[in-house]
């Protein structure tokens, strides 16, 4: 199987494969932060989720990325840009849910974050959603 990467300019090579798991790329989402002045990956990682004593279901790619940038991004460059895999190893686009989109409204990362769509980039801030696990906890 040959995995799709991601449509953006890098100026040393890195790699995607271990982010792509058979058994989880339908509900993982996947991140990287992207530093578009050096043109280098900065970090890389997917969403988690989380046991049974935890008060979340899970923590989002978004919460991680964005924590992350808070840290270690003084001059508010970096980018984030999520998706998803199919089991064929295609780029999916995936797009932020509603508690998301809050968080990243509060930080102003609202044109900074992105996703994949075949091989065009688009914004991934646009759309909120209830997350399933959000559904399933509180009976929506």
């Amino acid at each position: 199987m040959i995995l799709q990467e991601p449509n953006i300019l890098l100026k040393c090579s890195t790699s995607f494969t271990n982010m792509f798991c058979m058994k989880s790329c339908n509900v993982a989402v996947n991140y990287i932060i992207y530093d578009p002045k050096r043109k280098i990956v900065v970090n890389k990682g997917s969403s988690r989720p989380c046991g049974d004593n935890h008060s979340q279901i899970s923590i989002h790619a978004e919460r991680i990325s964005i924590n992350y940038c808070r840290k270690y991004d003084k001059r508010n460059r970096y980018h984030i840009y999520i998706w998803r895999y199919t089991k064929k190893g295609k780029l999916k686009p995936t797009y932020c849910c509603n508690t998301c989109c809050k968080l990243v409204k509060k930080y102003n990362y609202h044109d900074k974050i992105f996703t994949f769509d075949e091989d065009n980039i688009y914004s991934a801030y646009g759309k909120p959603y209830l997350t399933l696990g959000y559904q399933i906890k509180n009976l929506v």
